[in-house]
């Protein structure tokens, strides 16, 4: 069964995204990608959004944001294999400086850095981003209306 995960489209008042960038043990490769993580028991994705922002980046008082789109997904990270069901979020937020407030070990030992990216240098970058359509996907969301319901990304990505 698929985990359930919130991924977080944290965009400041210039509509730049923060991603983390991160390094997989195991392989050495670097990689981009949103704010995020596991839906606890009980837990609502806005819920599991404000606790990842927080422990992922020290951001207090998340806006409630907007389910924009989900994706199914297998990956593999630090030779596991996860399978995943995400459900994307938009949040506008001011810009901060991230400063993570409650890091697992493993993420401690993975995450390198932050940076708040424009949607073209996402689209134009050498760098590897997760979903790898992100750029085109976040250019086309912030050019039309937000969706009425959330979007599967599920083949876009």
């Amino acid at each position: 069964m698929a985990r359930q995960t919130v991924k977080l489209l944290l965009l400041d008042e210039h509509d730049h995204l923060l991603l983390i960038h991160s390094r997989d043990p195991s392989t050495g490769n670097d990689c981009w990608y949103p704010v995020g993580g596991g839906i606890e028991p009980g837990e609502s994705l806005q819920d599991a959004a404000a606790r990842e922002a927080y422990e992922e980046t020290g951001l207090r008082d998340l806006p409630t944001g907007i389910h924009v789109w989900w994706r199914d997904h297998t990956y593999e990270y630090d030779n596991q294999r996860y399978d995943v069901h995400e459900d994307w979020l938009l949040h506008h937020i001011p810009h901060f400086t991230p400063a993570p407030a409650q890091l697992t070990p493993y993420e401690t030992r993975t995450i390198q850095s932050f940076h708040w990216w424009t949607p073209q240098s996402l689209t134009t970058t050498q760098s590897t981003i997760y979903p790898p359509n992100l750029g085109p996907l976040l250019t086309t969301l912030l050019s039309n209306t937000t969706p009425k319901s959330p979007f599967n990304i599920t083949s876009h990505s």
